[in-house]
């Protein structure tokens, strides 16, 4: 997805107030589906009206979301102007409270893969059963909430994102030591499982070594679904960087996929 070299600074538009959309019958509609938790109809209502604005319009509508605290929705609405062919990386990259949790790994990490596994919807089920923000499957749950001294709870697990995310980083930590802060196979683990990632090496070779082609390791990952993963998770990383106000590492994007940026920090 192209960048416009200006994604970080649209801030200086006007205030949203002031927006064409403002007395808008479908935003009014979007904003009573979701006062009655309607979220799913306030969604489309949204990208909807979405459909119809400038781009300078859609940007106010990006400040509305935030202002309104809707990650999900503000990942729809940059989907949908993705699939007009528009750019637009704030919504589409939308940040989120879970960035702000206490974790032994970076913060995009958290983002890439909420974003990736939920689109910040905090209350879907997948049709193999991961739950919630994380989509944490609930064996694995049970497993990291015992680790961590969290009493589990599978209802908790499917409305309170916040102890969905504790119990998903509790995971990723586990995956960062594990595979020492490699993105392709924390990736690869957190969606295929760990024993998958250590079979695809014994089969393929480490992508961390020089022998290895990284590009070609993710290419030859035997599941579509997988590579994809690998790829929409890892290119998330730098902008999400970029999203909090960190710096980047000034190596190839090859280089991180080697690497072990994703290594734990000391508690």
């Amino acid at each position: 997805m192209p960048m416009p070299s200006n994604f970080l600074t649209w801030r200086g538009l006007p205030d949203w107030r002031d927006a064409s959309f403002v007395n808008s019958s479908v935003l009014h509609a979007a904003i009573l589906l979701f006062s009655a938790n309607q979220n799913p109809l306030g969604e489309r209502f949204i990208t909807h009206l979405s459909e119809t604005l400038g781009t300078d319009d859609v940007h106010k509508l990006n400040d509305f979301l935030e202002e309104l605290r809707k990650p999900h929705v503000l990942v729809m609405l940059g989907k949908r102007q993705a699939s007009m062919g528009k750019t637009f990386v704030r919504p589409y990259y939308a940040l989120h409270p879970v960035a702000r949790m206490p974790a032994r790994v970076p913060s995009e990490l958290v983002l890439a893969i909420a974003r990736r596994e939920s689109e910040f919807d905090p209350y879907v089920i997948s049709p193999v059963g991961a739950r919630g923000l994380m989509q944490v499957m609930p064996k694995t749950a049970k497993e990291m909430a015992d680790r961590v001294g969290l009493r589990y709870s599978q209802k908790r697990l499917e409305i309170d994102w916040a102890y969905n995310a504790r119990i998903g980083i509790t995971y990723l930590e586990e995956l960062a030591e594990r595979y020492a802060g490699n993105p392709v196979l924390m990736s690869v683990a957190y969606n295929a499982g760990p024993s998958r990632a250590d079979r695809w090496i014994e089969l393929m070779g480490d992508p961390r070594m020089d022998a290895v082609d990284v590009i070609d390791w993710i290419e030859m990952a035997p599941f579509q679904e997988t590579r994809n993963y690998i790829m929409r998770v890892t290119e998330s990383l730098p902008i999400y960087q970029a999203r909090l106000g960190k710096p980047i590492a000034p190596k190839s994007f090859e280089a991180m996929l080697k690497g072990s940026s994703l290594s734990l920090r000391a508690p």
